[in-house]
């Protein structure tokens, strides 16, 4: 179970994600209007809403399956009963009947996303992060690359058609790599076993209402205060703010499962915590400085109908990526089998923020008043992952965490208020190596964490060795 071997094959899903993906906003933003994006944007809301059909927590699912992994014992009532649960709540899903033709169409891929998503998170319990990757590129070939026949034809009822398409053949897919590693299922739903996953995770599930209206909360509140063409602006802003994030979330799957099975070896928790939040720190910061110059040049560049987004941009990709090192402490609190509850009120608090803030300041900021709330939501947050970590022991603060905690929220204020635009680059540099001296001189790496670090990289790898040496 080697996490950095993992995450490269996570990141060689994003790398194909990005590349595709922006292949298709360059297609569809010259030859559309932002009204046609907007409709693609109201199927993406809709896989969002996935989350309140997945009653089992897929991180949950994925930690189990790590344990077993651990201790080379696979059990297949579990599995069988995963992958059995979301045809069980496929009938909820017809509420969307009462919504537009093209939406009730899309019926059959949301299952099938939920089926995947489950799906996905056994292969990666199971250390099947390959054929896992080989899957998931195919999908996002099929889902961006083939969708646009549907774009050339403004046809949004082909663009659901090639997509559920590409949820078919991910879904099986991935049920027949599991049935063959485990050799057989027995395709039973065991009661005994959803209660007690569901049980478990049920602090998520409550939590995935209030999830959906904080992580899309201004999206809806945008398309019905501002209508279709804002919320095409305010979503393409969006995605592109998220590629960054995209980048370093690469190595969530890869730090659950691989923290999972460690921990199930007896690992030390602290050490492996504050191994991940000191590296993801460090990626966080060098990706938001690079990244926003590269930002502002691309749509300036190649999507001028959208430059108005570009102040959204900034403050959506500095607030996502710069929150990475808590996420990642959220995914060991899990890993660790911490209590989950408190989650339930964390979801509450950032959801009624996104919409109180969205309605009082859309109206007056417009998409800009989108983005804030997002920010308001995400220190909310981050806050409070940090302080849960810290009270449940999953993670301690020495004066190295602290001299990292400091400086994040000094990079944002600096990238927001004093960051010179008309010589981005310049100053990023300047601003990169300053950090990049800092964190060498303070040895923000042990010896001992960097040589299991390097443990971990094969002789293929060993130009990682050299960054690691030359940065840290």
């Amino acid at each position: 179970m080697n996490p950095i071997i993992n995450y490269l094959k996570s990141l060689s899903v994003t790398a194909v994600n990005i590349f595709v993906a922006f292949v298709f906003f360059i297609f569809t933003a010259k030859i559309t209007e932002p009204a046609f994006f907007g409709e693609i944007a109201i199927i993406q809301l809709l896989e969002a809403m996935t989350s309140f059909y997945a009653i089992l927590n897929t991180g949950i699912i994925t930690r189990e399956v790590s344990y077993m992994y651990a201790h080379n014992n696979i059990e297949r009532r579990f599995l069988s009963t995963v992958f059995i649960t979301p045809f069980l709540v496929s009938p909820f899903f017809l509420i969307l009947l009462i919504f537009p033709n093209y939406v009730k169409l899309a019926i059959p891929y949301l299952i099938l996303y939920l089926f995947f998503t489950f799906a996905s998170s056994v292969l990666m319990g199971l250390n099947k992060f390959t054929e896992n990757s080989i899957i998931n590129i195919i999908f996002l070939i099929i889902r961006w690359g083939v969708s646009l026949i549907a774009v050339v034809y403004h046809d949004i009822y082909l663009f659901i058609l090639i997509w559920t398409l590409g949820g078919l053949l991910a879904s099986l897919s991935s049920f027949l790599i599991v049935y063959n590693h485990v050799k057989g299922l027995p395709l039973v739903f065991d009661h005994i076993i959803f209660k007690k996953v569901f049980k478990e995770g049920f602090p998520f599930y409550l939590s995935n209402f209030s999830n959906f209206l904080s992580s899309q909360g201004d999206r809806v509140t945008t398309a019905y205060l501002l209508g279709s063409a804002y919320l095409g602006i305010y979503q393409f802003s969006a995605l592109l703010s998220g590629v960054p994030s995209m980048i370093i979330g690469a190595a969530n799957s890869a730090l659950l499962t691989s923290s999972s099975y460690y921990r199930a070896k007896g690992k030390d928790e602290v050490k492996m915590s504050k191994m991940a939040f000191k590296t993801t720190a460090i990626m966080s910061l060098i990706v938001s400085i690079l990244s926003l110059p590269i930002a502002y040049y691309l749509v300036s560049t190649l999507f001028p109908d959208y430059k108005s987004g570009l102040p959204v941009i900034t403050i959506l990709l500095l607030a996502i990526t710069l929150s990475t090192p808590m996420n990642i402490l959220s995914r060991l609190i899990i890993a660790f089998k911490r209590n989950l509850r408190p989650f339930i009120f964390l979801s509450i608090i950032t959801g009624l923020t996104v919409v109180i803030t969205s309605f009082i300041l859309i109206p007056r900021l417009g998409i800009l008043g989108g983005a804030i709330s997002q920010l308001l939501s995400s220190i909310i947050s981050s806050s409070f992952i940090l302080w849960y970590s810290l009270y449940t022991q999953v993670f301690t603060l020495g004066k190295k965490e602290l001299v990292v905690l400091s400086i994040i929220p000094l990079v944002f204020i600096y990238e927001v208020f004093l960051d010179p635009l008309p010589y981005p680059l310049l100053f990023d540099s300047v601003l990169l190596l300053f950090l990049i001296l800092l964190f060498k001189k303070i040895k923000l790496l042990e010896n001992d964490e960097k040589e299991i670090m390097f443990s971990f990289l094969n002789n293929k790898l060993n130009f990682i060795k050299v960054l690691i040496k030359l940065m840290l």
